[in-house]
């Protein structure tokens, strides 16, 4: 009784979503609920929860927590510190359960330090380790599945603490820097070149032209705070084709000392500043984790300073405005495209309208969308109906009206720049995110697709002649990934022959890498019909190469080589097993030949006739046809004859074999087969071996050997000469156009069901918008 009474006053009712109580309609326990997606209004999704009369003890609370795990579907949503990693672990692994197919591709890998560290579904090595166990499950181990360092995060962090740490105070000032007027404008525009599209801090005339001149001069009045010029220095450096990596690495060191020491107490517009371009040198130099803390730093001092609301940045003057904005910007495609690449959960949010044409920003609306993608599929494993036309029209209105959006952006609105031959990186960058976003949306119908796939075919289904078609309607999302990939990869291309172009391209270096992941995935779906992957897997590797210099892409270098190389062993494997049907299937047509490696004597040769049941050798009688092989000779056959042509049809791959067979008066019998004024002079039936011929001519049809016609090259069609009771029939008994169930004026090329690339890619274009 005590028990009962407990369990009435301690235990709370289930959580009830009240829209679905009014309605009285059932409620998975999710949040939010299938019910209230399918109606969209998950605003309106909430839990309601009543407690007793008392506030239970603490110890109640754990008795009520086990409860409420084993009633509902979905645990209360309590403060994080009250909730354990079991419970936790448990939370998800419910959710997995409820919403279908498991999409558990995160990861823990391990640092240069041996710690773990998380990385999400949107990552690389995330979708990497989904490939690697779809290619483990059906080609079986490998060096691409048995990847020693497949558990190792990349991380070039310095063995001992920073030099910075350890160093003296700035006076008021730090120390000029000894930069003459000509390297300052090549740090400063290779600056520009690296972050254009992604970071727009500062004016473009600011950093390429005052900020060199006041270097030189001295920096006796330098545009910029000191630790933002010693860090955009840095960043150029870091970047320049040349070799300016110490002076990169003492520019960061000073720079970061300085904010550290100055700027870190108090928010302030150049605290944010100092700290996106710390997190934008450390993101190129192969650190991320690093990168990502600064990237935090930098957040929490753009929501202490009021930068995400529009409306307090409008209240200041008109040149501080535009700043506050600039900055707010910036950070938004740092914070998303870096969340992007690790699978972390995005630190700031969009409270702006980036879809107003007034003031328009092509990346602030483009970032928005991949937050979109990033909290609404990654974020909740799951991807509806629903959630992909929602993104689909946003990515379908941003390629039609992105354009009008590059000048606020200042972003040329050109392929490549102005005065110079070098890639247009800004509208580059923007490009190819946008390409990101359709292959972070459309990934899951790929994988879903490859994998089914890739599992009928190791199964064993082709060799049954069971044909098993994918459903429909994920074709033209699976090929809008691939086709995303491709153009990644044909955007990308010419920075590979480009030596003047930046070496530290780290969310470039990340889009090849996604792309070329997302191509080798393709290839065990057989989309290499479709595509020319394979083509697209060198220019990938081609352009890691290029930026060897950073450990991410030397590392995934190697990757992928590693991928390109069990895709081509599974194309050959399956070649093979395509040849082998077609040889099965013209040895059940024409017979197969068994070739010696030696020459065959009369004698030989007319026991292999006997055997066929082509010559009658009762009487003994010596063969007429002397059969040699003179290797010497294999490449002066011409076998230029008047067959009908197969090899276009697609269903064949005839191969000949070199013989060459010498009549008993020492002519070559293919010379005079495919001789006219041999031919002419000599009839078809005079080349026949005399038992067959005599045979013939006597009509003995009844009482003859079993023999096999000889083709003719004068319009002798191709005949069964044998029956299943073992009687020769003439040719016209036998219907040779019904052996392959197609009529003879059937172009067997029109069977074959093919698309273009051209016709897909305009295909994808309806659908997304791509340019």
């Amino acid at each position: 009784m005590t028990v009962l009474t407990q369990s009435t006053h301690v235990s709370p009712f289930p959580p009830r979503i009240p829209r679905c109580k009014r309605r009285k309609e059932r409620c998975d326990g999710q949040q939010p609920c299938r019910r209230c997606c399918e109606r969209n209004v998950t605003e309106e999704c909430r839990f309601e929860t009543v407690h007793g009369p008392r506030k239970p003890s603490s110890s109640d609370e754990n008795e009520t927590l086990t409860t409420s795990k084993k009633k509902q579907k979905r645990p209360l949503k309590p403060a994080a510190s009250a909730i354990s990693a079991h419970v936790m672990a448990m939370e998800s692994e419910q959710t997995s359960s409820s919403t279908g197919a498991p999409l558990d591709q995160s990861r823990l890998l391990l640092d240069k330090q041996g710690r773990l560290m998380y990385l999400g579904d949107s990552a690389n090595p995330s979708f990497l380790q989904s490939i690697r166990r779809l290619v483990r499950d059906t080609q079986g181990p490998g060096p691409f599945v048995d990847d020693p360092l497949r558990p190792c995060m990349v991380e070039a962090s310095p063995d001992s603490p920073p030099g910075w740490q350890s160093g003296a105070e700035f006076g008021p000032a730090p120390p000029p820097l000894p930069l003459s007027e000509q390297e300052a404008a090549h740090f400063a525009q290779q600056y520009q070149l690296c972050t254009n599209g992604i970071l727009q801090l500062f004016d473009e005339a600011v950093v390429l032209f005052q900020l060199p001149l006041a270097i030189a001069g001295g920096c006796a009045t330098l545009p910029l705070a000191y630790p933002v010029v010693y860090l955009i220095l840095a960043i150029g450096a870091q970047s320049s084709p040349k070799n300016y990596d110490q002076h990169a690495e003492a520019y960061f060191n000073q720079g970061r000392q300085f904010a550290a020491q100055r700027l870190m107490e108090d928010p302030s517009t150049t605290t944010v500043e100092a700290y996106l371009l710390i997190t934008m040198y450390l993101l190129a130099a192969s650190r991320r984790n690093a990168a990502f803390m600064h990237l935090g730093f930098a957040v929490r001092a753009a929501y202490a300073l009021g930068l995400h609301l529009q409306g307090i940045s409008s209240q200041f003057p008109a040149e501080e405005a535009q700043r506050r904005e600039r900055i707010w910007k910036s950070l938004r495609s740092l914070d998303i495209l870096l969340s992007a690449m690790l699978g972390r959960p995005p630190s700031s949010r969009e409270t702006r309208n980036t879809r107003s044409l007034e003031g328009y920003s092509a990346s602030n609306d483009l970032m928005s969308i991949m937050e979109d993608i990033l909290t609404n599929v990654y974020e909740r494993r799951q991807i509806t109906a629903l959630t992909l036309n929602r993104v689909a029209t946003r990515q379908r209105e941003w390629a039609a009206v992105f354009f009008q959006g590059l000048s606020a952006d200042e972003i040329e609105p050109r392929d490549i720049l102005r005065g110079s031959n070098m890639l247009n990186t800004g509208l580059t960058h923007l490009k190819v995110v946008f390409h990101w976003t359709v292959m972070l949306l459309t990934r899951p119908f790929l994988s879903e697709r490859v994998a089914a796939h890739a599992r009928h075919m190791a199964s064993g289904m082709q060799q049954t002649g069971a044909s098993w078609t994918p459903p429909e309607s994920s074709r033209i999302l699976a090929n809008a990934c691939v086709n995303s990939a491709v153009r990644t990869l044909t955007l990308l291309k010419p920075l590979a022959d480009d030596w003047n172009a930046p070496k530290c391209l780290p969310f470039s270096v990340a889009c090849i890498v996604h792309a070329a992941l997302v191509i080798g995935l393709a290839h065990f779906g057989d989309m290499d019909q479709v595509f020319p992957l394979d083509r697209y897997m060198h220019t990938a590797r081609t352009l890691l190469r290029r930026f060897s210099s950073d450990p991410i892409a030397f590392r995934n270098s190697t990757i992928i080589q590693l991928l390109h190389e069990t895709c081509q062993s599974y194309t050959e494997k399956k070649e093979t097993v395509a040849r082998n049907i077609d040889d099965e299937l013209v040895s059940s047509l024409f017979g197969q030949l068994q070739y010696s490696p030696t020459a065959c004597s009369n004698q030989d040769l007319d026991q292999l006739f006997n055997i066929a049941g082509c010559i009658d050798t009762s009487d003994n009688s010596t063969s007429l046809i002397d059969v040699s092989f003179d290797p010497d000779s294999i490449n002066d056959v011409n076998l230029d004859l008047n067959w009908i042509d197969l090899s276009d049809s697609g269903l064949f791959d005839v191969n000949f074999g070199p013989a060459l067979i010498n009549s008993s008066d020492g002519t070559d019998f293919v010379d005079t087969f495919i001789d006219p004024d041999l031919t002419s002079q000599s009839s078809w039936e005079s080349m026949l071996p005399p038992s067959v011929h005599s045979k013939a001519s006597d009509g003995a049809v009844e009482n003859a050997p079993q023999a096999v016609q000889l083709l003719s090259p004068a319009a002798i069609p191709a005949t069964v000469t044998q029956q299943d009771d073992g009687i020769a029939v003439h040719e016209a008994d036998v219907d040779f156009s019904r052996i392959l169930d197609v009529p003879d004026n059937m172009n067997l090329d029109s069977q074959v069901e093919s698309m273009s690339l051209h016709a897909l890619m305009d295909e994808c274009e309806d659908f997304f918008g791509l340019e």
